[in-house]
């Protein structure tokens, strides 16, 4: 459901809520795609949620569109290329702003965080790991910004990171030399399939490799939250 946080400025941010029916572990921070929070990253609070779970994804789009709920943009080509003018509009401060207000949201609740984000999501889940203190964890899904991102600053909680050896967006040479450089102790996987693999309703979707993905996120979740 539709619920609101509040920004250190005092700016209202739409977060898409979803609750366990159980005593929750933490809290998740959703990040979504391009294209912002659209049926399929609700569905994935939906899912995290039957994990136990309280999940919220923030509209990261609302800077740059005026709205506190963002917008949400049709899974196409039109659809991206109006996502990443809307992307580039976001300036990086806020990214890691609109974050923290989720994870300040959580806090008032008594609930520890952690990030777990999808292609520009997944970018944003690793930078709020670098950022963030107080997460417990960073889950990034085929960020296209990963290998600049882990040069410039590691996340110091335990990190998770998914990628594709047919990704076209991710230099995926360059990144894992990255990680390998600059963030050895993040926990990377490489799955044989394509740039948003995880997406249920896109045409790159590879089951095999989201259930093993998912299924490797939550025991790390799991593990982190403790």
């Amino acid at each position: 459901m539709q619920e609101f946080c509040t920004l250190a400025d005092g700016r209202s941010l739409g977060i898409w809520v979803a609750r366990p029916t159980t005593p929750p572990k933490g809290c998740l921070v959703v990040l979504h795609e391009a294209f912002g929070v659209t049926p399929h990253i609700q569905r994935i609070c939906a899912d995290y949620a039957t994990h136990g779970y309280v999940c919220a994804a923030p509209a990261m789009l609302m800077h740059a569109s005026g709205q506190p709920t963002g917008v949400v943009l049709p899974q196409n080509k039109e659809g991206l290329d109006a996502g990443r003018d809307l992307i580039m509009a976001t300036p990086i401060p806020e990214w890691v702003a609109m974050m923290q207000a989720v994870v300040n949201w959580a806090a008032a609740q008594r609930l520890a965080s952690a990030t777990l984000g999808y292609c520009w999501g997944g970018s944003c889940a690793y930078l709020g790991g670098a950022k963030i203190p107080e997460l417990k964890a960073a889950v990034a899904y085929y960020g296209g910004m990963l290998a600049e991102l882990t040069a410039q600053g590691q996340p110091k909680c335990p990190t998770l990171v998914h990628l594709a050896t047919e990704d076209r967006y991710i230099p995926l040479e360059a990144t894992l030399k990255a990680f390998a450089h600059h963030h050895p102790a993040a926990s990377v996987h490489v799955y044989e399939a394509d740039h948003g693999f995880n997406r249920d309703d896109g045409k790159t979707f590879q089951p095999l490799s989201s259930a093993l993905a998912k299924a490797r996120t939550l025991e790390f979740l799991d593990k982190s939250f403790g």
